[in-house]
């Protein structure tokens, strides 16, 4: 049975060097390049060397698909919602500077069957121990603008897939994706901070 989950295992992991067959920004314009995608402890990090600009994220994989985010710089974190039928979020969240370590947090208060809204937050960081705080949600077309205010605040955009809500939150130019994994194939669509409308991004595995 050990064998078996490693080979599946392998089989689902999206660790690689990637090129990007097709893709368009939130403006239309299209471009190329290469992803490369490398394990580290139970999260992945990427790199983007593109047509458009470089850049750099981390990702978690859930249900077949790659939820990331990336920045310019590393002033960044990514939270990934499941979003529960009761108006809950159980999230977890990365950052560059917490190096592979996942901290967690949960949202009540929301709505059931609706996404959009205010949350009380509760949360656990490895680095500051429990916070408290608020969580908004507001959907702009086909992305989300997403507000932490916990004593400072953080503003973020939120890309929603099913029942998960990745966002990415900081400073800056900030990004937040979502890859349907697809054997050696993955379909990504991204939001960009600020855009309403959404990338496209076609990925075929190389090695």
């Amino acid at each position: 049975m050990l064998a078996q989950a490693n080979i599946s295992q392998v089989k689902t992991s999206p660790a690689g060097t990637w090129t990007i067959a097709s893709a368009k920004s939130t403006s239309g314009t299209p471009y190329s390049g290469t992803v490369q995608i490398h394990p580290m402890g139970k999260i992945y990090t990427m790199s983007w060397l593109t047509t458009i600009g470089d850049y750099c994220g981390l990702a978690f994989v859930e249900d077949g698909y790659l939820f990331a985010g990336c920045a310019f710089d590393n002033n960044y974190g990514i939270t990934l919602y499941k979003i529960n039928p009761d108006g809950t979020l159980d999230g977890k969240w990365i950052s560059p500077s917490n190096q592979g370590v996942i901290d967690s947090e949960t949202a009540v208060n929301g709505t059931p069957g609706q996404l959009e809204g205010t949350y009380k937050i509760n949360g656990t960081s490895l680095k500051s121990g429990n916070y408290q705080g608020e969580l908004k949600i507001i959907q702009l077309d086909e992305t989300y603008q997403v507000t932490w205010s916990m004593g400072i605040e953080y503003q973020g955009v939120g890309l929603r897939t099913n029942d998960w809500l990745i966002a990415c939150w900081g400073g800056g130019n900030l990004f937040a994706l979502a890859y349907e994994i697809q054997g050696d194939k993955a379909r990504g669509r991204w939001a960009r901070f600020g855009k309403s409308s959404l990338g496209e991004e076609m990925l075929e595995k190389i090695c």
